[in-house]
């Protein structure tokens, strides 16, 4: 991968790391989760079409944390990739 995408990884990191810290965003998933929570509890025990929505908002919820969690991971993989091409140009420099 050339140094221009793996930068691009890092600024999206850079991003998705910001906007895991926000605490508009914290907010809003800690919210989110306790009312799936509360709607789950206090379901209809006949009711299992209902509790299957709140399980698929749920997993929807997670899935999304967990998307700007490995933009995360690959910004990380990315700027361990681009010391890697530092070091080996200065390396091909001394040589």
């Amino acid at each position: 991968m050339d140094k221009h995408k793996l930068r691009d990884k890092q600024a999206r990191a850079e991003k998705a790391a910001s906007l895991l810290r926000h605490e508009l965003f914290v907010e809003a998933f800690d919210y989110l989760d306790t009312q799936f929570i509360e709607a789950w509890k206090s379901s209809d025990v006949k009711d299992a079409e209902a509790r299957e929505r709140i399980y698929n908002l749920s997993q929807a919820l997670s899935a999304l944390r967990g998307y700007f969690q490995s933009v995360v991971e690959d910004g990380k993989l990315a700027e361990a990739q681009l010391q890697d091409l530092q070091r080996r140009t200065i390396f091909n420099k001394i040589r």
